[in-house]
């Protein structure tokens, strides 16, 4: 078996199986994607806060990535400051590759079994 391929997208992080009941998990990253576009968008219109606003884009990719069960992205330190200076393309593009990419029920097995 190849080391480079990341078999745990969640890295080391806390999991634990769940039931639930309530608003579908889709919605709440949709919503969650929309205020990272959003504080990007202001980031954009006022780059003299751009260092100001790291910290919260940090913390809301944690929580989306952790939503999408790809929270080991979330080690890259840099993540927030290049999507922040980064195009409105480029940031949609990136959302659009966690929401295809991720899975908001839990990780499929590596069978390709969900």
């Amino acid at each position: 078996m190849n080391d480079d391929i990341p078999l745990d997208a969640n890295g080391p992080a806390y999991t634990s199986s769940q039931e639930r009941h309530g608003i579908p998990l889709d919605y709440v990253g949709d919503k969650l994607g929309t205020a990272i576009e959003e504080l990007h968008r202001f980031a954009l219109k006022h780059p003299q806060h751009r260092g100001e606003l790291i910290a919260p884009m940090y913390y809301m990719l944690v929580a989306h990535l952790g939503l999408h069960n790809m929270l080991a992205k979330a080690n890259d330190r840099t993540l927030a400051s290049r999507l922040l200076e980064g195009t409105s393309d480029d940031l949609r593009s990136w959302l659009a590759v966690i929401q295809r990419e991720g899975d908001v029920a839990g990780l499929a097995g590596l069978d390709g079994t969900p």
